[in-house]
């Protein structure tokens, strides 16, 4: 069993941490409702379970899902969609079984209350903090995404807790 947290696609139901096997497929797609892929975050070293019809509409879309996505692994920003339930783990270990999802992101999703954005000029750094404080981890991902989207001389981008 491992520690991950449970991104319903029902916005009105609160994220949540669930301990899941991994090593029990069945189990996971009792969860993600259905077979699911396994998508890596490039920072921090997490991965996301999503239903393997990740372009498909069949299930509603997972907002919460894609917007984690799309900041955290910049590779899928804008193509890849999430359907149903998903959920963040930490990446494979040296074996390929799934870890917990780190204790930066339990903290940032689960237990922040309030958050800023960063961004990055230049790869190399610094990171500069934008002025505005977000109330909700969703309000300042959107915020990071669209900082992203519109100034192209933002390398990257990421929330931290205000």
């Amino acid at each position: 069993m491992i520690t991950g947290i449970l991104l319903p696609s029902d916005e009105d139901t609160p994220i949540s941490k669930i301990e899941v096997d991994t090593e029990d497929t069945e189990a996971v797609e009792d969860i993600v409702l259905g077979g699911y892929e396994v998508l890596n975050f490039n920072a921090p070293p997490a991965s996301l379970l999503g239903n393997e019809g990740l372009t498909l509409w069949d299930l509603q879309h997972n907002h919460r899902a894609t917007i984690l996505l799309w900041l955290h692994a910049p590779d899928y920003r804008y193509n890849t969609h999430v359907p149903g339930p998903a959920i963040i783990t930490g990446r494979p270990d040296g074996t390929g079984k799934l870890t917990s999802v780190p204790s930066e992101l339990v903290t940032l999703l689960l237990e922040t209350e309030s958050y800023r954005v960063e961004v990055l000029m230049d790869k190399y750094g610094p990171w500069v903090t934008e002025s505005l404080v977000f109330a909700t981890w969703m309000e300042a991902y959107k915020f990071a995404l669209l900082a992203a989207q519109m100034h192209y001389e933002i390398t990257d981008v990421r929330v931290i807790a205000a």
